[in-house]
This record gives C-alpha cells, structure tokens and sequence, in this order.
C-alpha cells in the first residue's frame, strides 16, 4: 500500500488513508476495468506479434493470476506506452507496470509493489565501466555524477523515476530518445551512444535476443531500483480493487506462484 508517505504526498491525512485501507468497500464484478499493458518492454510486457492482441511477460502474466484470484477477468491489452499513459490519464483504463512518481501520485491511485525493477547503465563493451557503478554497491552520492558528461538513450515517454528524471533536467547527462530499448541497446552496441538507461532483465533478454552479449556490458550496480504497480486515475474509483489485487499478490509470493510465473517469463515461456 502507498502508506503515510503518499497520504503526505497527497496532503491527505494519515488517519484518513488508513481508514481507505482498512475500509476499501466492496469491489464491483459487473465490469471489470481495461488494463493496458506497455506493448513493446520485453520481458516485462510485450506484443508477441503484430497481430496479437493479448500482451505477454512478466506483469500480464502475474496479473492475470491475480485478477484470477479475484474472480475477475478484465479485459487486458498491449498498447503504446504513450496511448496507455492517455487511457490512464483519462480515466479509460488501468495501467499495469507504472513507477510511482510525485506527479502521478497526484493524479492515480497505486497497488502495492508487484515487482522491482532495476535500472542500469549499458554501455559499449570496449569502454570501462564508471567507477563509482563497477561494484553492486556504494555511496549514493556518485552514482548519478558517474553519468555525467555521457550521451545516453533513453525511450521516448518513459519516466526512470524521480531521482533519474531530475538528473536528466539538470543535465547530469544528455538524453537521446528512441522508441525502445531494443534500439537503444543496437545504438550502444554499434558505437553511436555512450551508453543507455536499461532494465536489468530488459538487458539480459536483448542481449541474448539480438546478439549483443559481446558487445555491450551491464554496469553491476543498478542506477535505481523501481517498484513496479497497477494504478488507476483516483477518479476511477478503484481503490477496492487495489486493495485486493495486493492480496492476491501477496498470496502469489506466499504460495511460489510469483515467482514460477516471473521465472517461466523470462524463459519466454
């Protein structure tokens, strides 16, 4: 659950978020909202072909096992990252796979955490990697100084969460956007980027798909880890079935489930 940092966030009182999550009334099963899903972040959640209309990996498959759970089977579909953000935004749908950000807070209602993602730098395999990212751990004060001076890609629409998007506007590096990783990470292969933002599971799967094991490297220590959630707009109404997705999920943890389904994902299975 977001807890009393969001209710601070939100400038709501404490007493009343606990009251929400201790009363979150009951959930409707007339119409199951939409849920989209990022159609082209492999092996989180995916297109599996043009002419596919159900998404694949990791959160389309934890999530389908939730709402299971739940006795509900809302309709779920891949889509462009930016079409899913305006769906959301509108109230049209949910969104699964979303960071929580200060300005979304503002505006959606969040699960609990269903996965963590975490985010690293990839750069050409000929280059060194930066000092203060070569060991899994060390002082968070150099881990974004290690980024400056780099041109780095990134996708187009995507936030990295509020610590890395604050480093972009600042300037602690340059940003050059594509529309996925896959292409940032044959840009960083083939010289033309310092490097680029990937996430780790994102990164071992191309590398292996694409053909890119020897010619790029994975810095070990991960620049953020993100919590990874189902949101919907506050106006939706959904925060029951918030609250019920995030037991089913903690069930899912409990009994093995998660992570056979996270494990038989990333076998793109």
């Amino acid at each position: 659950m977001l807890g009393l940092a969001a209710c601070l966030l939100l400038a709501a009182p404490a007493g009343q978020c606990a009251d929400d999550a201790r009363q979150p009334g009951p959930i409707s099963h007339s119409a199951p909202p939409t849920i989209l899903f990022d159609e082209d972040q492999p092996p989180y959640a995916y297109r599996p072909s043009s002419e596919s209309q159900q998404p694949r990996g990791i959160y389309p498959e934890l999530a389908a096992e939730a709402f299971r759970r739940m006795g509900l089977h809302p309709a779920m579909e891949p889509a462009p990252w930016a079409r899913a953000m305006a769906a959301l935004d509108a109230g049209r749908a949910g969104v699964c796979g979303l960071y929580v950000t200060g300005q979304r807070l503002l505006r959606h209602d969040f699960s609990s955490p269903m996965f963590e993602e975490h985010l690293h730098l990839v750069i050409p395999a000929s280059a060194t990697v930066p000092a203060a990212l070569a060991t899994p751990t060390g002082a968070a004060s150099d881990t974004f100084a290690a980024l400056r001076g780099m041109r780095l890609g990134v996708v187009r629409g995507w936030s990295y969460g509020d610590a890395l998007d604050a480093a972009r506007a600042s300037g602690a590096f340059t940003a050059e956007e594509a529309g996925s990783e896959a292409q940032n990470m044959l840009k960083v292969a083939g010289g033309r980027l310092d490097g680029a933002i990937v996430s780790r599971e994102g990164a071992a799967w191309l590398q292996e798909r694409l053909g890119l094991t020897r010619l790029v490297t994975v810095a070990p220590r991960p620049l953020a880890v993100m919590p990874v959630h189902l949101a919907f707009r506050r106006q939706a109404g959904q925060r029951a079935l918030l609250r019920a997705f995030d037991a089913a999920i903690r069930e899912m943890r409990a009994d093995g489930t998660h992570r056979r389904i996270v494990e038989r994902a990333l076998n793109g299975q």
